[in-house]
């Protein structure tokens, strides 16, 4: 009995066998037809990189007595070249010279050498040095002189002074800044071009249109003068600088302007960027000004008075965290959709969204 159970076991555990392998023809069958199939949608070429080009080496060179009946990316012979090829390469050593002399400084720290130098104007080779020794970056004094004349900024000493951004921001809340823009007004003689004269505050971004007129002449530019200078009388914080172009109209301007301990800072020839928180303005006010037709003097300045109310007290402004420049009173909590309300200007064009208050 015990000699026909064995029997019986041995016969079940081949046929389990049989089935199997079976079994893993039948899957290797429907890969390489689905292998065929993938491969004529490829093309003709196949481009490996040399990781892809390892794996097949692996993976192929154990059946490299069957690789003419599976293989149908590449030929066996390219499949053993490949092989000969990682082979001699294991064993190979880089014997190129290489370049005389000391490393390349990393392109990092180059890039924070010139960073800290122009932030910092009176900083030397030294201290430069040291502060890139705080960021974890080994450099030389010699090195950091290196990369200076390279780009060709010069020794602390040498450099010209206070950067005009570094100026700008440092005196933000005693700086105001100044500027003309036009805009075509029809009239009864026709298009007249108009000159708008306005000054804005750097700290809160506030706007002060002090009026327009088709002939800026030396007597209107000194009353405008004489009625800023009561008008910052008014407001709190003292202006000490005041930024414009090297415009000829600000001639009779600066000499009553500079009675009142009011320094003028000239902008650069042709550096509008110099005074970009004026011409940041002037875009703001084309953005209206566009979709308008002045008709007269009084109609501009009305569209004049509209814009320079929303600007100040409605309008939130990136430059100060999306505030308003003459504050507002924020809800405390947020507002339900049925209490908001709109207030419009110029038809549309200017929209103010507040809380309705509580009665």
């Amino acid at each position: 009995m015990d000699g026909i159970f064995i029997l019986l076991v041995a016969l079940f555990l081949d046929r389990q066998r049989q089935l199997a392998n079976n079994g893993l023809f039948l899957e290797d069958a429907f890969l390489r037809q689905e292998n065929k199939i993938l491969r004529s949608k490829l093309g003709k070429r196949i481009l490996l990189t040399e990781t892809k080009r390892a794996v097949l080496v692996r993976y192929g060179l154990p059946i490299k007595d069957r690789l003419a009946a599976v293989i149908s990316i590449v030929k066996p012979e390219t499949l053993l070249a490949w092989h000969r090829r990682m082979k001699k390469a294991k064993w190979t050593f880089d014997n190129t010279p290489k370049k005389p002399g000391r490393p390349q400084t990393p392109q990092q720290t180059e890039q924070l050498v010139l960073q800290i130098a122009r932030e910092n104007t009176g900083s030397g080779y030294v201290r430069i040095a040291g502060e890139l020794k705080k960021l974890g970056h080994r450099l030389s004094a010699t090195g950091v002189a290196n990369i200076l004349k390279k780009n060709g900024l010069s020794p602390s000493p040498q450099r010209k002074g206070l950067p005009w951004q570094t100026f700008i921001k440092a005196h933000l809340d005693v700086t105001w800044a100044s500027d003309f823009f036009t805009e075509e007004v029809w009239t009864k003689t026709g298009l007249v071009t108009f000159y708008v004269l306005f000054f804005i505050h750097l700290g809160t971004r506030r706007v002060h249109i002090a009026g327009c007129t088709p002939n800026p002449d030396s007597i209107w530019m000194q009353q405008q003068a004489r009625n800023l200078s009561m008008k910052l009388d008014e407001i709190p914080g003292k202006c000490r600088y005041l930024i414009h172009d090297r415009d000829s109209n600000y001639l009779a301007f600066d000499a009553i302007i500079k009675t009142n301990g009011i320094k003028i800072v000239k902008t650069p020839p042709r550096a509008p960027m110099c005074n970009a928180y004026a011409e940041r303005f002037v875009r703001e006010a084309r953005e209206t000004l566009n979709n308008v037709i002045p008709l007269g003097g009084h109609h501009f300045r009305h569209v004049l008075r509209c814009i320079q109310t929303h600007h100040n007290r409605q309008r939130p402004h990136q430059g100060i965290n999306n505030l308003v420049p003459l504050g507002y009173e924020y809800p405390e909590k947020p507002a339900d959709p049925e209490d908001v309300r709109c207030e419009s200007m110029l038809g549309g064009m200017l929209n103010h969204y507040y809380v309705k208050k509580a009665a």
